[in-house]
């Protein structure tokens, strides 16, 4: 392992200090190693101004935290990239605000797929949402397509668990640490796609969910997207807010039209009204990648003999 590795667990266990800041350091600095080096002076320069940022490294350059979360990631089979690292994934890094460090549990060679489409909704979805959310997944994850969610209830969960069983799989966004079940109700669907997809977070180990967690890690859903899928949405609801980030990222947004009488399609509806293409199956989805429904079809089947992605 690189030995700026530890230095850059050091940087990302560090509180009260932004994300875009700990990344700015490392630039300006040359390495996390040397931003672990630098003294109070060197930090001011850098352009840590407010004490609590200059206290959150300076009164904390050791590496003992570290440490212990390496030897608890190597445990728990929790691997790591950096955003310097040549795996990192492009499509993350060209984000605005793109993560610093993400830790990943599970298949992380699904963050190679040539083609991703993140499906969300609301967390109280109808009996007929979770349905079309898990249909889409399932039929997408068949054809290769790696499905993204947030691991929230309701739509969320029914995308994943309609994607696990397929060649594409599921990568599932988490607002908390990767080693955190949230909701604790999804702790099977957790283990499941720690073993059959991949688990990934911005947020250090033992990260508690927190308000501002869920808004942050919709960016990362959708920048690791290629389009974004709205099935069901209240008026205000962090699907909307995956599917703005989806729109400043230049993705593709679709939604799937809904009984009006629902509140949760609501927001749903207003981006088919504002522009969102309506979609009814996936071929609709995956016409926009110039891709063929009924060679990619053909193909799945193949796919699922010889296991091998696309």
């Amino acid at each position: 392992m690189n030995q700026d590795k530890i230095y850059w667990i050091w940087l990302a266990g560090l509180e009260n200090i932004g994300n875009r800041k700990k990344i700015a350091l490392t630039e300006y600095f040359g390495s996390a190693e040397a931003v672990f080096c630098a003294d109070e002076s060197a930090l001011k320069e850098a352009g840590l101004k407010k004490e609590k940022e200059l206290n959150a490294v300076s009164k904390h350059q050791n590496l003992r935290l570290a440490e212990r979360a390496m030897a608890f990631m190597q445990k728990e089979s929790i691997s790591f990239l950096t955003i310097d690292d040549p795996e990192y994934p492009d499509k993350l890094k060209n984000i605005y605000n793109p993560p610093a460090v993400i830790f990943m549990k599970g298949n992380t060679e699904l963050l190679k797929r040539k083609m991703n489409i993140a499906i969300v909704g609301s967390r109280k979805a109808s009996p007929g949402g979770r349905k079309q959310a898990e249909t889409f997944g399932a039929a997408l994850s068949g054809m290769g397509i790696t499905v993204i969610s947030g691991l929230a209830e309701g739509i969320d969960s029914a995308a994943h668990k309609g994607a696990l069983d397929g060649i594409g799989s599921t990568i599932a966004v988490m607002g908390t640490g990767v080693n955190l079940c949230y909701p604790q109700k999804n702790a099977e669907l957790y283990y499941q796609i720690a073993e059959k997809g991949l688990l990934l977070s911005e947020f250090f180990m033992d990260d508690p969910a927190r308000t501002f967690h869920f808004p942050l890690r919709n960016r990362i859903i959708s920048g690791l997207s290629d389009g974004v899928l709205v099935v069901e949405a209240r008026k205000k609801s962090g699907a909307l807010i995956t599917a703005d980030h989806a729109l400043e990222q230049g993705k593709n947004v679709y939604a799937i039209p809904q009984d009006i009488r629902l509140s949760q399609s609501v927001g749903s509806n207003k981006l088919l009204k504002e522009g969102a293409k309506l979609v009814t199956e996936p071929a609709d989805v995956l016409e926009d990648y110039m891709v063929d429904y009924n060679r990619k079809k053909t193909d799945s089947v193949n796919l699922q003999k010889t296991k091998q992605p696309i």
